[in-house]
């Protein structure tokens, strides 16, 4: 266990030595069930921090899109209708809207990271993921708390859309940092026009 905890620091203070490390890894189960974790983790502590008063649907107390997507509809219709039972839905699905964000992205990422000048090696869906999946880890630390979650929000990005997947699927190309760059002005509309992500 103190193993599995010690790489969600690794991640945030050391990722590029962490995303080098991580190529060795040969199989899903390890990223999946890290993914799997941060999701729990964060999911549940948005619904405590919801139940708190904090609101969700800003960057400012929300790091990720599926927050932000799913606080409205537990404030608005889960909550009044469940009470109590809104909690556990509202973490559920959050769990499930990035399941499902990932699952999307991480085709996505491929693509651009491997044929925009990426390494032709096996297993690059895989890298990917392994990118995606462990970029994600800054928002474990406060990604639902006021401020914070904006800080630990922009670093996750900046992991799952540049560092990270350039260095599993090796590209070393400018494409890394164009992606980061496309990537961050969308969802900057998107907030500026109320669409959140």
């Amino acid at each position: 266990m103190r193993a599995f905890l010690s790489r969600f620091l690794q991640v945030c203070i050391y990722p590029d030595s962490f995303f080098e490390r991580v190529r060795e890894e040969k199989g899903w189960s390890r990223p999946l069930l890290h993914l799997l974790a941060l999701t729990l983790w964060l999911s549940l502590g948005s619904a405590a921090a919801w139940g708190l008063g904090v609101c969700g649907d800003t960057p400012l107390n929300s790091a990720l899109g599926a927050q932000m997507d799913v606080y409205p509809f537990w404030r608005d219709i889960l909550l009044p209708r469940y009470g109590l039972w809104s909690y556990p839905a509202a973490a559920g699905l959050v769990v499930l809207e990035m399941l499902v964000i990932t699952a999307i992205w991480t085709p996505a990422v491929f693509v651009v990271f491997r044929y925009l000048g990426g390494a032709r090696e096996p297993g690059g869906l895989l890298r990917a993921f392994q990118g995606f999946a462990y970029g994600l880890t800054p928002v474990a630390f406060g990604g639902f708390l006021p401020y914070l979650a904006l800080v630990v929000g922009v670093y996750a990005t900046l992991l799952q859309f540049c560092r990270g997947p350039a260095i599993t699927v090796r590209n070393r190309t400018a494409v890394p940092y164009l992606f980061s760059a496309l990537f961050m002005a969308f969802a900057i509309s998107q907030y500026w026009q109320h669409e959140v992500l």
